[in-house]
């Protein structure tokens, strides 16, 4: 057969070769290929020399785990992700070996078919004989073949490798994610006892603090308060006499019909008498005194009096409190006073939130100052005229008044406000007199340290230095009434109590006071003194 009969155009060793498996053969086998012998395909383990190796990335080793949990949870998701960047590329290589398992098989169909071809040729060879060239042709294709055959066994042996990399770092990163999940259970255990161990030690804490509370008294209005009420009470009082008395012409013979007059208003009648009628029938200037006598003492006797446990409540809510004070000092252990102090403070301090509580004692307040203010106008008809007049009394005496009566009781200490005039036996101190009715309403030249006392003639208040004819036993005058009544803070277990405001006594004095003259008889009596003399012993005594 001539040259041109043998087909060696295109070999199908010049094709790509990735296969993994290609038949593996020696000269003695292409020698048995060359005799029509059967070969048995052998896989082949070159890798194809003209296609790049695609060597994976390996993702570098994540760090040892943090303690904390923040640093667990970063490093178990970058594990994750390395996890699934290494998933992917053995995936990738999987599917390389495919390619090459599936193109190997190509080759092995090719390389039969070369087979034959080469059994083609061997007949050719024995009817043409052997031809030099040919033979050279031969050698040629199969050094071919063996490079090809090489280079598949060097790429399969590289993907190997790489598969032998890639599972012993698959395994590395596998236990690293079994340990960092050991350690993050481990850290979730401890922090859920942590969180268990907070929950109980919270409620401790709010147990503590429930039992400090309780242990604690309720919060004490100082004194100081309760006196700084009182005294401005007293001064809205005298404010609001001042400004709608100034004038008034028809009060001293309103003050003169009043008992006999029927239509008369028996709020004054009850708190008037003839003894100060006919003061102010005398004194015109006492007027003003009168005023502020009549509305101290009804809001005395509505609002401030020490049998009103607390102004707005009801009766019946009144019994029961009192019924539960009294039958708390039968308790065991025993309540002392103190004890039963401090729970009625805090029980009446719940009761002035009640919104109900709060109206009501707003509407008998404005009853009060409507009541009061009718009965002002009976001795002021001036005022009578004014519409709303009695909202300015409301806001100015009635409402401050309400205000200190709350306060008064919310305390734990027990309030005394002292109408009649005190004396020194009773609880205040001071020198003692006879106490004999005829005497009590004598007022000596001590009592002027402890009241303020007020000339109702000229409604000039009495100092030490003041000139006023003193009798022997220091007597200057005689108690008319009470303007402004002592404010006692009662002592624990004693019948006698701390003043906290002095009363203001209206006073008759035996003698009217003396005005003080100008020049040397300010000095007083001549002394040797006068000259840089030595003091004379009369004067010293």
């Amino acid at each position: 057969m001539p040259e041109a009969d043998i087909e060696l155009g295109q070999s199908p060793l010049d094709k790509k070769a990735d296969s993994k498996n290609v038949e593996s053969s020696d000269p003695e086998s292409f020698y048995r290929i060359n005799n029509s012998q059967e070969v048995k395909d052998v896989p082949s383990k070159e890798p194809p020399k003209d296609e790049p190796t695609r060597k994976p990335v390996i993702p570098p080793r994540s760090q040892k785990p943090r303690t904390r949990r923040s640093t667990d949870d970063l490093e178990s998701k970058q594990l994750e992700i390395d996890n699934r960047s290494l998933r992917k590329d053995y995936e990738e290589v999987r599917h390389e070996l495919r390619i090459a398992w599936r193109e190997n098989r190509e080759q092995a169909t090719e390389l039969r078919d070369l087979k034959k071809q080469n059994a083609h040729l061997k007949e050719t060879m024995r009817t043409q004989g052997d031809s030099r060239s040919f033979k050279d042709q031969i050698m040629s294709e199969r050094r071919k073949f063996y490079e090809h055959v090489d280079m598949l066994d060097d790429h399969i042996a590289h993907l190997k490798h790489q598969l032998e990399k890639t599972k012993l770092h698959m395994d590395q990163l596998t236990f690293q994610t079994r340990e960092a999940n050991e350690e993050k259970a481990i850290y979730e255990a401890k922090l859920q006892s942590l969180q268990k161990q907070n929950a109980r030690l919270n409620e401790d804490l709010t147990e503590c603090r429930d039992d400090i509370l309780r242990l604690q008294p309720p919060t004490q209005i100082p004194d100081s308060k309760i006196a700084e009420e009182y005294s401005n009470l007293h001064q809205q009082i005298a404010s609001w006499v001042d400004d709608e008395a100034e004038e008034s012409q028809s009060m001293e013979t309103q003050l003169g019909n009043l008992l006999a007059d029927k239509d008369a208003p028996e709020l004054l009648k009850s708190i008037l008498d003839n003894d100060l009628i006919r003061v102010t029938r005398r004194y015109s200037d006492a007027e003003p005194l009168i005023l502020r006598y009549i509305i101290q003492t009804h809001i005395h006797r509505s609002i401030l009096a020490d049998d009103i446990y607390l102004f707005g409540l009801d009766d019946h809510n009144v019994t029961i409190l009192r019924s539960i004070a009294h039958a708390m000092e039968d308790l065991e252990p025993k309540r002392d006073f103190l004890t039963i102090q401090r729970w009625r403070s805090e029980t009446l301090q719940a009761l002035a939130k009640i919104d109900g509580f709060q109206t009501e004692q707003q509407h008998q307040a404005t009853t009060i100052s409507k009541d009061l203010y009718a009965a002002l106008t009976y001795l002021l008809p001036e005022i009578a005229s004014q519409e709303n007049g009695w909202k300015r009394l409301h806001e100015t005496v009635t409402m401050p008044a309400v205000h200190l009566a709350t306060n008064m009781r919310f305390s734990t200490s027990v309030y005394r406000i002292i109408t009649h005039l005190p004396r020194p036996s009773s609880s205040t101190g001071g020198p003692s007199h006879s106490s004999s009715s005829n005497n009590n309403n004598i007022i000596y030249h001590s009592d002027i340290q402890r009241f303020t006392i007020i000339d109702v003639a000229t409604q000039k208040v009495l100092r030490q230095d003041s000139i006023l004819k003193i009798a022997e036993d220091g007597r200057i005058g005689e108690h008319v009434f009470v303007v402004q009544p002592l404010l006692l803070r009662m002592q624990k277990d004693t019948n006698g109590g701390v003043a906290l405001c002095k009363p203001a006594v209206a006073v008759k004095l035996d003698e009217p006071m003396a005005k003080r003259s100008k020049g040397v008889g300010k000095l007083g009596a001549w002394t040797s003194s006068w000259f840089g003399g030595e003091v004379a012993e009369g004067a010293r005594t």
